[in-house]
């Protein structure tokens, strides 16, 4: 995708997860730990990978203190031999966080999977892990969105996540390429924070078609049903940007279809 692939943003939005740490031995219990500078994402993904589901992540802006850390030395860790930035470099807190939950004689699935999700976002507010979400979707597809978030005075306040925005698209074939653009387009007319795009897919993207319509939809809403056009599985990151004051859209293939990628290809250079 040339026109967004260099979009220029800090390498806050992709610090390494430490490995899950699952505890073994009852088989069909959920039971994961994270120390994560994005806890949530990194629960989801894990849950992604272990039941086949995707879960997408967006997130707020981050404002507060107590929900900020200075990430300078972690990033530069994850970039040894390049210059130091030339500023420091603010990311969302590190936090650790536990899931357990039990899903249920089915072979070891839910039989609920919101029940699950919503059981997760209990356990991360207790954590006491930055930001409160909500749970949205089925049918395969959840969402995990911001729904308080702390100002930069440290309230709580209820959030304004940026993929409720409606969007309009005409009913057409497009590349999912062009059809985000359009997205992205209508988001930045309207949202006080822009939206760029960070790692995509670049074949799939620019090779697949697709016909879609949308009046005044939810941007979350026609970006799922991109999702479920895809011939191969993918999910979607909206990650805030405290240092550039920007949100960032990574699209990662499915865990299962992910090849070994580098700091350089998350990037999108």
């Amino acid at each position: 995708m040339s026109k967004h692939s260099c979009a220029l943003f800090a390498a806050c939005l992709f610090l390494p997860a430490l490995p899950a740490q699952p505890a073994a031995p009852v088989p069909s219990a959920v039971s994961i730990r994270v120390d994560d500078y994005r806890p949530l994402a990194a629960l989801a993904f894990e849950l992604e990978k272990r039941f086949g589901i995707v879960i997408t992540y967006e997130e707020g802006p981050w404002m507060a203190a107590v929900d900020l850390e200075d990430v300078t030395l972690a990033v530069q860790a994850t970039n040894p031999g390049k210059k130091a930035p030339p500023r420091p470099v603010i990311g969302p807190r590190k936090a650790a966080v536990s899931f357990e939950y039990t899903p249920g004689p089915a072979q070891g699935r839910p039989a609920d999977f919101v029940d699950m999700l919503a059981a997760l976002l209990v356990q991360y507010e207790a954590a006491g892990a930055p930001g409160e979400f909500r749970v949205e979707g089925g049918n395969g597809i959840y969402h995990l969105i911001p729904s308080r978030l702390r100002d930069a005075e440290g309230l709580w306040a209820n959030a304004s996540p940026v993929l409720s925005t409606p969007v309009s698209l005409a009913d057409r074939e497009r590349t999912v390429d062009d059809t985000l653009d359009e997205i992205l387009a209508q988001l930045n007319e309207s949202a006080p924070v822009k939206v760029g795009l960070a790692y995509v897919p670049l074949n799939l993207f620019a090779q697949k078609r697709i016909r879609l319509a949308a009046d005044g939809v939810p941007a979350r809403e026609v970006m799922r049903q991109i999702l479920e056009l895809l011939p191969r599985r993918v999910t979607w990151r909206l990650n805030y940007d405290p240092t550039t004051r920007s949100y960032y859209l990574s699209f990662p293939l499915f865990p299962d279809d992910r090849p070994t990628l580098s700091p350089k290809d998350w990037q999108g250079e």
